[in-house]
């Protein structure tokens, strides 16, 4: 993610947000899978345990992301899990 996309998510979500979200995406499988505990997103992204449970709440409200069981977090309903945005470019 780019700067300023980063920044427009920041503002809109909150920085601790942001950061969490963008540790979820990267840490996920192809599957969208991540096996991680909420003590362990913290300690990852120096957030406290009230923001990553928001966060992956919000994530749920959205019903972009589910908790399978503890400790097992899965990414859903996206079209492609590993989407890669080609750098804008701007046409003359």
């Amino acid at each position: 993610m780019n700067g300023l996309v980063r920044e427009i998510f920041a503002q809109i979500l909150g920085e601790k947000k942001t950061e969490i979200i963008l540790f979820l995406a990267q840490n996920a499988d192809e599957n969208g899978f991540i096996c991680i505990k909420i003590s362990q997103i913290c300690e990852q992204t120096s957030a406290s345990k009230p923001t990553v449970i928001e966060t992956i709440k919000l994530l749920e409200s959205r019903k972009i992301f589910e908790r399978v069981k503890n400790g097992i977090y899965r990414f859903k309903n996206l079209k492609n899990l590993d989407y890669k945005p080609a750098s804008a470019t701007i046409l003359d």
